[in-house]
C-alpha cells in the first residue's frame, strides 16, 4: 500500500468514526425522549443508531460517557462559535449569542435535564472553565460563580419555556454576570 493510500484510508476510517459517534449521539437523544436513561440497554442504543456494539465499545466506556461527549461537544461548539467568556471585555453580543445557540440546542438539552444530568452538565461546564491550571485561587471560585449562574439560567429559561427574548434575558446575564468573567 502507497503511502498516499494509507493516508486516504486513515482519513476515511476517520470520518467514519465521527459518523458512527454522531449516529450514537443522535440514537440517545431520541431514546431519552422515549423512555428513561436508565432503561436504555446499548444493544438498543446501537440498533437505533445502526451500528454494531463493537462500534459502540471502541468508542465509548458507557452510555454516560457517550452522554458527556455529547455535553463536552455541545459546549465546545459553542465556545469555538461564540469564544470564551473570560477575555477582556465580554459584551451583551456575546449573551446574545450564548442564548441563542442554547435556544437552538433546546430540544437537546432539555431531554439532558429532564434524563436528571443537570448536575452532570453543569460539572461538565465547571471542567470547561477551570481547564487552565495556572489560574489563582480567586480566578477560579469567580468562573465558577459565573458557571452556576449561566446553566442555572439556562437550565431554568429552557425548562419555563423560553419565555423571555433573548434580548432580554441575554442582558440581564451580561448586567449580572459579566462582573465575574473579568
Amino acid at each position: 500500500m502507497t503511502k498516499n493510500n494509507s493516508r486516504e484510508l486513515t482519513k476515511h476510517n476517520a470520518h467514519l468514526n465521527k459518523v458512527v459517534c454522531e449516529s450514537l449521539q443522535e440514537a440517545l437523544i431520541i431514546l431519552m425522549n422515549q423512555k428513561e436513561f436508565s432503561e436504555i440497554s446499548i444493544s438498543e442504543l446501537c440498533k437505533k443508531a445502526g451500528v454494531s456494539r463493537m462500534a459502540f465499545y471502541n468508542n465509548y466506556n458507557s452510555k454516560e460517557d457517550l452522554l458527556r461527549e455529547n455535553i463536552v461537544q455541545q459546549s465546545d461548539k459553542v465556545l469555538d462559535f461564540i469564544g470564551s467568556p473570560f477575555r477582556e471585555k465580554t459584551n451583551i453580543e456575546w449573551y446574545q449569542q450564548m442564548f441563542t445557540t442554547a435556544k437552538e440546542a433546546a430540544f437537546e438539552l432539555t431531554t439532558i435535564f429532564k434524563a436528571g444530568f443537570k448536575y452532570e452538565y453543569l460539572s461538565i461546564i465547571n471542567n470547561i472553565v477551570l481547564h487552565n491550571d495556572s489560574l489563582s485561587s480567586d480566578k477560579r471560585y469567580m468562573r465558577l460563580m459565573w458557571a452556576g449562574g449561566i446553566v442555572n439560567t439556562i437550565i431554568y429559561w429552557i425548562e419555563s419555556g423560553m419565555k423571555e427574548p433573548i434580548n432580554e434575558i441575554a442582558t440581564f446575564c451580561y448586567n449580572n454576570l459579566s462582573v465575574w468573567t473579568k
